[in-house]
């Protein structure tokens, strides 16, 4: 049963393997808009999501808005192996599917009216939230797709306008990483369990983001932002005492939900007469400094009767000079992304591209992280309306967009032919579904003019014209 508390424990904080990298919102855009925009949302984003791309924008939205939204993302990647026979297998990226929700509320008073903001999002998985995975570097894995948006984000923020033309923002993004322990008593002459005893500790783990916006024109914006890294501990050491044999103490370390420093050059420009706003990102991920994904275990035995034998350093694994480490060779990356808005009254229609370089290299000896340059295509419409029932006084707003990120297969060749995956071509594609639905506070309906009633004019001929003012009468009929 305690063994159980802990697996549940991992998985519901974890909520992903040991090898996903980045984090769905930097690899897809955050909700619907900022999908079909190509993720370009640093200096064009204008609701809640700013607490995340660029805390600073949150003084940009015109009203206090909150909403939520859903998320699909269904990878169709291949694996074309040379070898007909293989020892080990691949592991296939499943199709994942998650809610995002937040709300962004300006705050009042002399002196803050319409100069702070607060913002609060959180990404939640549907699919697979108790589940996760510590795969051996020698399974081949896409390590960018295998599971990266079954994981929970949160971010919480603050913007502030000192001045007209400019912005400043904080924000802090919150993971959560486990330690704990597990102790088991055998009694070998009873053959029972005579303790058993379970602890862990769950620990937040937070990370700044900072950004600054300008606006220089009227309708040009500027950010940038910076987002530092950030990754979960998991250290769950097992200990088990057989009564007068030997002691046995398994540790396991590893580190999950890995997202480098970023940062993060955007510019928007709203072409008011023509209802039209394009926006430009360039991102910089510094993946060179992206740790070793895979599971530590250890294994030491001790207890007078193992070390009377002199065998108690024969059953420590691993044995001195055989510890495994993984180096990733990944490298820094460049990550351009651009988007387009055209608003036609209450509709508006939108499109992306971004280019995503791998930042991991060839598989060519014993690790198979898998991963290729992405292609980003993307499109997406928005409607806003009024409650027809009139129960809401503020509109709303309702987003779908449709992402195709291609891979064109890349080239993984083996340095020596006993390999036991072989060489292999990876590639395809990942469709990304989003919709997202909005409120707005602050902004009423215009109300339309008093109409004439048709039975004052049947009844009464045509309306009375307005009496003029008194001071308007000839001096003559003044009495």
């Amino acid at each position: 049963m305690g063994s159980r508390v802990v697996v549940l424990a991992v998985a519901a904080v974890v909520a992903l393997p040991g090898v996903a990298r980045a984090n769905p919102w930097d690899l897809f855009g955050f909700n619907a808009r900022g999908i079909a925009m190509g993720g370009a949302q640093t200096a064009s984003a204008n609701d809640f999501t700013a607490v995340y791309t660029n805390p600073a924008s949150l003084t940009q939205a015109p009203d206090a808005n909150f909403g939520f939204g859903f998320n699909m993302m269904k990878p169709q990647l291949h694996l074309h192996f040379d070898k007909d026979e293989r020892s080990i297998a691949e592991v296939e990226p499943p199709t994942t599917n998650g809610i995002t929700f937040g709300l962004l509320f300006p705050l009042g008073g002399e002196g803050f009216k319409n100069r702070v903001a607060m913002g609060l999002a959180i990404n939640v998985p549907t699919s697979s939230l108790l589940s996760g995975q510590a795969l051996d570097p020698a399974i081949p894995q896409w390590s960018m797709y295998q599971s990266l948006p079954r994981r929970i984000v949160a971010a919480l923020g603050v913007g502030a306008k000192p001045v007209d033309w400019l912005s400043l923002g904080l924000s802090v993004q919150i993971l959560a990483g486990l330690s704990g322990r597990l102790d088991y008593e055998l009694d070998v002459v009873a053959g029972q369990l005579s303790r058993k005893s379970v602890t862990f500790d769950i620990k937040p783990v937070a990370a700044p983001i900072a950004g600054i916006e300008v606006r220089p024109l009227p309708g040009f914006r500027v950010g940038l932002s910076y987002r530092a890294e950030i990754d979960s501990e998991i250290d769950l050491p097992v200990e088990l005492e057989v009564t007068g044999v030997a002691d046995l103490l398994v540790t396991t370390f590893f580190r999950v939900q890995y997202m480098p420093h970023q940062i993060s050059l955007g510019s928007s420009y709203d072409w008011a007469e023509l209802d039209l706003t394009l926006a430009f990102n360039l991102d910089y991920a510094l993946w060179s400094k992206a740790p070793d994904p895979s599971v530590d275990s250890r294994i030491d035995v001790s207890g007078a009767l193992v070390e009377g034998t002199g065998l108690d350093d024969a059953f420590d694994a691993p044995a001195p000079g055989r510890e495994r480490s993984v180096e990733l060779g990944y490298r820094d990356v460049f990550v351009p992304r651009f988007g387009v808005e055209k608003r036609m009254g209450f509709f508006a229609v939108r499109a992306g591209y971004a280019l995503r370089p791998s930042p991991a290299p060839v598989q060519s000896s014993g690790t198979n992280y898998i991963d290729g340059t992405a292609h980003a295509f993307s499109l997406g419409a928005g409607v806003r309306f009024f409650d027809p029932l009139g129960a809401l006084a503020g509109p709303l707003t309702f987003d779908v967009a449709a992402a195709l990120h291609y891979l064109p297969d890349r080239r993984h060749t083996k340095v020596t032919r006993d390999d036991p995956v072989g060489s292999y071509d990876a590639g395809g594609q990942v469709w990304v579904l989003g919709a997202a639905l909005s409120y707005h506070y602050g902004i009423a309906p215009a109300k339309p003019a008093p109409a004439v009633r048709v039975q004052d004019v049947l009844h009464h001929g045509d309306p009375p014209a307005p009496e003029a003012p008194q001071d308007d009468l000839p001096e003559g009929d003044a009495e």
